[in-house]
């Protein structure tokens, strides 16, 4: 109903905003852009599979993007990217906002399918001409290019399609996340690999047991009952991984666990963390971050998916994961634990068996 109503001021919207901004330009005229939206590590990693495809459909058109630290970082080295603002949206009259308003875009692509109201406003704001956006929750009077939405689709999808359709590229390209990583990456992998026990012989497993999710979270002593199945039947190393806040929680498995693991907590920065999964055989994660970044290392991922969201958008969008979550979506948050409960430890350990031995 609120996405009807502003469709009435549609027009009003469009007139006020060609006046503060000036005429669009069709793609072919582009030459500066700025992509903008969440900016959340998994957010990044959604997009960067198509970065390279918007480069190629434009290439005549520079692109930046506003991505604030720790996200920002999977995009260095990228070559799509010229440059990473290290900034959230800002406010209206902000410094960041004054600054960003003298890069003179031609083009913003405010990329979220969902809650796309504040990019769109501050491109608005900001004097962008051209603005690539979504209109099925309204406010097509602030877009001058419309998105179709093929809804529903795994989020990285509609990025894709985004693309396609203001390059006229065809959307069949792979969906893996992309970094590109250094080589000081992978040194720093290396010099953490180097002080695991028998990390050349013995199958590594990254495990992440935490998210930034409120709800919807496998109970840590699912997670141990798990790890004793997979080590009771199969040689393995786990690797407990974390951020440096993590590191409590992933000490308290480690204690009580009945065979020695390693913790990583905070040891690895983002890009040699990826480095690293590439030496691992598995992944296996709460429905985070990480999941993403094991994606982008190309090493199979076992997960639990958000029970709140969709799950054709959350799902699984490579054929290299394997979503163990209950059947269904949009369960509320009096209802996600209780069901998650239900997901017996021997079959995650089962799955984790199956990719260990088959690798």
């Amino acid at each position: 109903m609120c996405a009807h109503a502003t469709e009435a001021f549609a027009p009003i919207l469009r007139m006020a905003s060609r006046c503060f901004t000036g005429a669009s330009m069709p793609p072919k005229e582009w030459r500066k852009g700025l992509l903008v939206g969440a900016n959340h590590i998994g957010d990044i990693l959604y997009r960067s599979s198509s970065l390279r495809q918007l480069a190629k459909g434009l290439p005549e058109c520079s692109w930046d993007i506003l991505a604030p630290d720790p996200a920002a970082q999977v995009l260095e080295e990228n070559p799509a990217i010229r440059r990473i603002h290290r900034i959230e949206i800002p406010p209206y009259g902000s410094p960041d906002f004054k600054r960003l308003k003298m890069e003179r875009y031609d083009v913003a692509i405010c990329y979220d399918s969902g809650s796309y109201l504040r990019s769109v406003i501050t491109a608005a704001l900001l004097g962008i001409p051209s603005r690539v956006g979504y209109v099925h929750k309204g406010l097509s009077g602030l877009i001058t290019h419309p998105i179709n939405i093929d809804y529903p689709q795994a989020y990285p999808a509609y990025f894709r399609d985004l693309v396609s359709q203001i390059t006229g590229l065809i959307p069949e390209w792979d969906l893996r996340p992309e970094i590109l990583l250094k080589p000081e990456d992978e040194l720093k992998a290396m010099a953490f690999l180097r002080e695991i026990p028998d990390s050349g012989t013995i199958p590594l497993l990254a495990c992440f047991i935490t998210t930034r999710q409120p709800s919807g979270v496998w109970p840590l002593e699912k997670f141990r009952e798990t790890l004793e199945l997979l080590h009771a039947s199969t040689p393995v190393r786990v690797v407990l991984c974390g951020a440096l806040e993590d590191r409590e929680r992933l000490e308290a498995l480690q204690a009580s666990l009945s065979f020695p693991t390693i913790v990583n907590a905070g040891a690895l920065g983002l890009r040699p963390l990826v480095a690293f999964l590439k030496h691992c055989r598995v992944v296996l994660s709460t429905d985070s971050g990480p999941r993403h970044l094991g994606n982008a290392a190309g090493v199979p991922v076992v997960y639990l998916r958000n029970l709140s969201s969709s799950a054709t958008e959350t799902g699984n969008y490579l054929d290299s994961e394997y979503d163990l979550a209950p059947k269904g979506e949009f369960f509320p948050p009096s209802e996600q634990n209780a069901l998650l409960a239900l997901i017996p430890p021997q079959e995650v350990a089962d799955q984790l068996i199956n990719i260990l031995r088959a690798s």
